[in-house]
């Protein structure tokens, strides 16, 4: 915030902020306004929600890059352990699952736990979990007798037991 009070006491075009300003994108304002007018009401946001951040609300990531950024363990575990290829060098899924418990670093299958409990929590409806799970990197169907949130919740509980690195 104080950076932000900064550059609008001394204004964008001051010679002090200059080269810092060179690096920033273009900000087109709308029509009769300033852009030190459109950084002054988003100053007043930013300053709102730092003071009460539940009045931000919390919305599921909506492209690919958001569902990787926010679950990144679970990214990196199901793109390379339960990808397309994943039959040719595991003999099931859940052996997949066991090779990544038994030699990730055991932080890594913590995390993956943890988000896996977070993604099951955040994604309310089962198209959801699968767009999700989709853009994460599974490319393997859940055993049939198992919803995909199902098979999750025993992917979750297998990577919890076990022997880890």
């Amino acid at each position: 915030m104080q950076q932000l009070d900064d550059l609008l006491s001394v204004g964008l075009f001051s010679e002090e902020v200059a080269e810092d300003i060179d690096g920033m994108p273009e900000i087109q304002p709308p029509t009769g306004m300033s852009v030190e007018d459109c950084l002054r009401i988003s100053r007043n946001h930013i300053h709102r929600a730092l003071q009460n951040p539940s009045l931000v609300p919390r919305m599921n990531p909506q492209n690919r890059w958001e569902w990787n950024e926010r679950f990144p363990a679970l990214s990196q575990f199901f793109g390379a352990y339960l990808n397309q290829r994943c039959l040719d060098f595991h003999a099931s899924p859940e052996e997949a699952v066991d090779d990544y418990r038994d030699e990730s670093d055991p932080d890594d299958v913590r995390q993956s736990v943890g988000e896996i409990t977070e993604l099951l929590t955040v994604v309310a409806s089962d198209q959801e979990l699968e767009r999700a799970t989709d853009a994460l990197g599974i490319e393997v169907l859940p055993p049939q007798d198992l919803t995909l949130r199902r098979w999750l919740e025993a992917v979750r509980t297998r990577l919890g037991s076990g022997s880890g690195r």
